[in-house]
């Protein structure tokens, strides 16, 4: 009887002691959500995180932390999330790199896309192909006519293998036949610092990033990579308009939290989300990216990750040995 009692006893301690995330989603949130950036900060995804992350806050009414942790082809950040509580406080922030990562990182410290739980997508846009400011070309068929007289090599920043930018690059590399040597940042911050410095030729990146540095004269837009030209560069004809008649790069981000996360949850954050991309001052914020905000279903966004992985194993896994050492 006393062995009996015993482990009643053991069992309700245990029971006490351990993590009932479900009982806890009917107050949620009750402390501050940390958004992990797995990318340099001043890049598209810090970006786009600090767009909306006050409105956020507030409609949760809880502080909101955005935590970059840039490194390892945002492996490192995403591991974070994947080891992290399930319980909506650690949300994560992916793009295209998320679907590609399995493919030409093929021993990373957690599955893709199993140890996730989608909650949206938050917005898509076109590029912008930014060339330093002294490349003797200001569009798409100036620079091809250049290389087939120059024997230099141009070189093409990314921010990482598997990233939208590196899949851009690979794609005007594939269209354009041009000899690229492709270079890795960090993030897109990096990767346009050292292409206004003169460091590097080109990069793909979104236009919120390249405004700035385009109002100081130190780069100049070549081309946009979707099918229509953008309400914020009405002059800069598409990539496609140029004689690169396929041409598409689209980037995509949305918001993931670890596997495991009560359904509940997700929908808060994901009605949350919502709220706050629609807030005007948000809008506005955003319209330099010339994109679409719209926040997706979490089952919507599962879909659309499924998708990618998918495809971009058919394209990347023939070369992804060498595209990973890029």
């Amino acid at each position: 009887m006393m062995k009996h009692l015993i482990k009643a006893a053991l069992l309700a301690s245990a029971l006490a002691a351990a993590p009932s995330y479900a009982a806890s989603a009917g107050d949620y949130p009750n402390k501050p959500i940390r958004i992990i950036v797995p990318f340099a900060a001043g890049g598209g995804g810090d970006f786009i995180v600090r767009a909306w992350a006050d409105k956020f806050s507030a409609m949760v009414k809880q502080p909101v932390i955005v935590d970059n942790r840039g490194g390892g082809n945002t492996v490192i950040g995403t591991e974070a999330v994947a080891k992290a509580a399930p319980d909506g406080y650690t949300l994560l922030i992916v793009s295209p790199s998320f679907a590609t990562n399995p493919t030409l990182l093929p021993t990373l410290p957690y599955k893709t896309p199993e140890d996730f739980t989608p909650v949206g997508l938050v917005i898509t846009y076109a590029m912008g192909l930014a060339a330093r400011s002294t490349l003797q070309a200001d569009n798409i068929q100036a620079l091809l006519a250049n290389a087939k007289t120059s024997p230099k090599q141009l070189t093409i920043a990314t921010s990482g293998a598997g990233s939208a930018s590196d899949l851009a690059a690979e794609l005007f590399r594939e269209a354009t036949q041009l000899n690229l040597l492709k270079v890795p940042y960090r993030g897109a911050g990096p990767a346009l610092l050292d292409v206004a410095s003169g460091h590097v030729d080109m990069t793909f990146t979104g236009l919120s990033q390249i405004k700035a540095q385009l109002d100081d004269k130190r780069v100049k837009l070549l081309g946009t990579s979707g099918r229509a030209r953008l309400h914020s560069a009405p002059d800069t004809p598409t990539i496609a308009e140029q004689g690169l008649d396929n041409f598409e790069a689209l980037v995509w981000w949305g918001i993931l939290a670890p596997a495991g996360t009560p359904p509940d949850i997700v929908l808060k954050v994901n009605r949350a989300l919502k709220q706050s991309l629609a807030d005007p001052e948000v809008t506005r914020r955003l319209a330099v990216i010339d994109g679409e905000v719209k926040v997706s279903s979490p089952q919507a966004f599962s879909e659309l990750i499924k998708t990618e992985i998918a495809r971009w194993r058919a394209i990347l896994k023939p070369d992804a040995k060498n595209t990973a050492k890029r």
